[in-house]
């Protein structure tokens, strides 16, 4: 295997992909507990507590809740949850930038497609 530009892992920039510890500084901000979190999401303390260490990632169902007792984007929150899974999975190498520009390659042709 080549390596991978160490300038592509960079400007990846991997800490911006922690969906967790956004919700944490979120709930921060707010000056929330995770209880009060966990009341106006209808998500359990102890599980919230582990998505906002990163220990665990949030259902779809969850990603819903989160965001609108937040009032942020839904969309945003699902495009952080997809980034950190495939990282998650597959790790940050060569193989899966490949992988994420075929995708995007994939994703071009297919609007082209689909606008004619």
């Amino acid at each position: 295997m080549t390596k991978l530009d160490k300038s592509i892992i960079s400007k990846m920039n991997l800490d911006r992909l922690e969906l967790g510890k956004y919700l944490r500084e979120l709930r921060n901000s707010k000056g929330e507990t995770l209880h009060q979190v966990s009341k106006g999401t209808d998500i359990d303390s102890p599980l919230l507590s582990k998505i906002e260490r990163s220990e665990r990632l949030p259902t779809s169902e969850q990603i819903k809740r989160l965001a609108r007792y937040y009032k942020i984007s839904e969309e945003k929150l699902k495009i952080q949850h997809v980034a950190e899974k495939i990282l998650k999975d597959y790790g940050a190498n060569e193989i899966t930038f490949n992988a994420v520009k075929l995708v995007n390659e994939q994703l071009i042709n297919y609007n082209k497609k689909n606008k004619n």
